[in-house]
């Protein structure tokens, strides 16, 4: 079933948007411009978008159990930040990923944060986990560019988007030490026509939606990895997916208006942040529980 009903909620536009992460505590969607070094803010009863935080590149976060935003950023250093104050340094670099960047994260229910990171040119990334401590260790290597994330309802399935791969990849995961095992593939697009995964996330009745970079859709997957519901948008780079609104029942697209090469087609409304009625509802994201104390600002 293709469905073609988006609304376009706010035209920023956003070189490179990601990680649409609904708050609770303010009824807000957060979502992150990476390339412009901003974290922006919607408030949808009046459509006001306004920035919390900039002046670092942040590729992802997550919202922490205090309220605050934990930041993963370039140089593999992730930081805490409220809205309108100075980001403080949590982590000052990942052993041996000082070269790296973040890219996508997702928080477990007991507050660590797993990430994705990547090199600056070519190769592949690797998963590692974040502790409540501060403390990484290094989950799985040899992933073609690590992606969103997401757990199942119980937490012992991680679902990867590999993007240069064109896969979902999914992972047994251990809760109670934070380790993954018995890496396989769940659904394969590498012979197929329409985009490579991008951010992921899972509705209530444990179906994945993916966001198809390049692809101008976000497709809904069962429980098998079959294709059920294709969204159609006017932007070619669909960056990724999250839900949002009092009862989870909206789901929030980010997209791309960044051209890879010169010419390259984007669509007309690339960049937008985009709105649709899913007929299907989200679960609540963790929160992580990463120490932020005593960190200095970010410079």
């Amino acid at each position: 079933m293709v469905v073609q009903e988006v609304d376009i909620v706010a035209r920023n536009p956003d070189i490179v948007g990601e990680n649409p992460l609904w708050n609770p505590d303010d009824q807000r969607l957060y979502w992150t411009d990476n390339r412009s070094q901003r974290v922006h803010r919607l408030d949808p009863a009046t459509g006001a978008v306004e920035t919390v935080v900039e002046g670092h590149s942040f590729y992802a976060f997550t919202l922490q159990a205090d309220g605050s935003l934990l930041l993963f950023m370039d140089r593999t250093r992730v930081g805490a930040a409220r809205a309108g104050e100075p980001v403080r340094l949590v982590i000052d670099g990942l052993t041996g990923e000082r070269e790296a960047r973040f890219n996508d994260v997702v928080a477990d229910r007991l507050g660590r944060v797993v990430a994705g990171v990547i090199p600056p040119e070519g190769g592949t990334g690797s998963l590692y986990s974040v502790g409540p401590d501060g403390s990484a260790a290094l989950l799985a290597s040899g992933l073609e560019m690590p992606n969103g994330m997401a757990f199942s309802s119980d937490d012992r399935l991680l679902y990867v988007a590999e993007t240069r791969g064109r896969r979902i990849t999914l992972f047994d995961y251990d809760v109670d030490s934070g380790t993954v095992s018995n890496r396989r593939a769940f659904i394969d697009l590498s012979g197929e026509e329409g985009g490579s995964p991008d951010g992921i996330t899972l509705d209530a009745d444990g179906c994945l939606w993916v966001a198809l970079a390049g692809g101008w859709s976000v497709v809904r997957y069962d429980a098998s990895g079959a294709e059920m519901t294709r969204v159609v948008f006017p932007a070619r780079k669909i960056t990724s997916i999250g839900f949002g609104d009092g009862e989870l029942s909206t789901a929030y697209v980010t997209s791309s208006s960044r051209q890879s090469t010169p010419g390259e087609e984007i669509g007309p409304e690339g960049g937008a942040l985009f709105a649709f009625q899913p007929g299907a509802t989200g679960v609540p994201e963790h929160r992580s529980s990463v120490s932020a104390e005593g960190g200095l600002p970010v410079r």
